[in-house]
């Protein structure tokens, strides 16, 4: 007579395995999910001390010249001068990451830069554009008013 000792079955084994992969697969999509949350978020505050940081320059006659943002889905730039010249050495790009994109933008006047002029650190490019994720399916929201003023949501 052989002894049966107790044991799991394949089945058994199968479902265990089947249910640790769905959770380690949810973990990280949720991880990756947060992450790029994260980036959003980090961005849209990046971008908005960027935006204060060129009304302050032109508030406070920094080159004696205006200063500003130009403005691109995947990109944006900082500039100094009454527009932006995209051959000058002096500009700064800012690169976001690929998940991120500037989308709706809507600015007093059209077009996609946003110009603070000396000495008041006013702009007549007041409006508003969006950070948005689409792999997440969340917009951060910017405004600027006429008085250089931002705010984001």
């Amino acid at each position: 007579m052989t002894l049966r000792r107790p044991a799991f079955s394949l089945l058994e084994t199968l479902v265990v395995v089947a249910i640790m992969a769905a959770a380690v697969g949810f973990s990280v999509l949720y991880a990756q999910t947060d992450t790029v949350r994260t980036d959003l978020r980090t961005q849209a505050a990046l971008f908005t001390s960027y935006i204060r940081e060129m009304q302050t320059d032109a508030a406070s006659g920094k080159g004696n010249t205006s200063a500003g943002i130009h403005l691109e889905s995947d990109q944006y730039v900082l500039f100094h001068g009454a527009s932006y010249n995209a051959l000058d050495a002096s500009n700064f790009v800012v690169v976001l990451p690929s998940v991120i994109q500037i989308t709706n933008i809507s600015l007093a006047g059209g077009g996609s830069d946003i110009i603070f002029t000396s000495p008041l650190g006013e702009t007549s490019q007041s409006g508003s554009l969006d950070f948005s994720s689409f792999s997440i399916g969340q917009t951060v929201h910017i405004t600027i008013n006429p008085l250089g003023s931002v705010d984001y949501e």
